[in-house]
């Protein structure tokens, strides 16, 4: 009997060859990489049109408490400044809310993304100016109210808007500082105001970084 080599292809068959690698596809990668960021961006904003609808609550909550305030403290601002006070803010206010409706809300027929994010922003600038025009036109008399009246609603709309809400903080913050050193209230409760101002102005900067800090935490950990 013969004795066949295992090592030799038996008749008729032919060995199987492995299929030749494949390169890496680094243009498609590189494209994955941006298609990840639009994304991410898009994403950013909505949650940003998403949060107009809070944004306004706050200022409506806001404005009813200084105004509330200023009559319960018997102020001498005449009822004709709060009025157009209160109607300039209540104009950013309601335009907020259609282009709410329209860029988010209303469906397959809503203005697209980036036109709305941009209009959002403008407005929330207009609504800073309109809320800092306050400081001339009801300007607290206690040095504390008028830190309030600037440091409070930027505060909050930092923590609901993050960064974006740069576009309403600065105008308010600045406003009403520069009102502050023009009346009475002279040049150090303007100082005041800048100086809470700052620290609501970095606070967006501060969010990010502590979520990539605890990242970073654990990978040196387990090096």
């Amino acid at each position: 009997m013969a004795l066949i080599d295992p090592s030799l292809p038996a008749a008729g068959l032919t060995p199987q060859t492995r299929p030749a690698p494949q390169a890496i596809p680094h243009a498609a990668l590189a494209r994955l990489a941006i298609l990840h960021g639009e994304a991410g961006h898009d994403l950013a904003g909505l949650r940003f049109l998403a949060r107009a609808p809070q944004a306004c609550l706050i200022l409506m909550a806001a404005g009813t408490g200084l105004l509330a305030w200023q009559h319960l403290d018997a102020s001498n601002t005449s009822l004709e400044r709060e009025f157009v006070w209160a109607l300039s803010v209540l104009t950013g206010i309601v335009a907020m809310t259609g282009l709410h409706i329209r860029g988010y809300a209303q469906g397959a027929s809503r203005i697209p993304l980036h036109r709305a994010v941009t209009a959002l922003r403008r407005l929330l600038f207009y609504t800073g100016a309109a809320w800092g025009s306050g400081a001339l036109l009801l300007m607290p008399a206690s040095p504390l109210m008028t830190i309030v009246f600037a440091a409070a609603p930027g505060l909050a709309m930092t923590l609901l808007l993050g960064k974006r809400a740069m576009a309403f903080t600065a105008p308010v913050i600045l406003a009403t500082a520069g009102a502050a050193c023009l009346g009475t209230s002279g040049p150090w409760v303007a100082a005041a105001i800048l100086a809470a101002g700052l620290p609501i102005v970095c606070l967006p900067m501060l969010q990010r970084e502590m979520p990539a800090r605890r990242d970073f935490l654990p990978a040196s950990g387990a090096l």
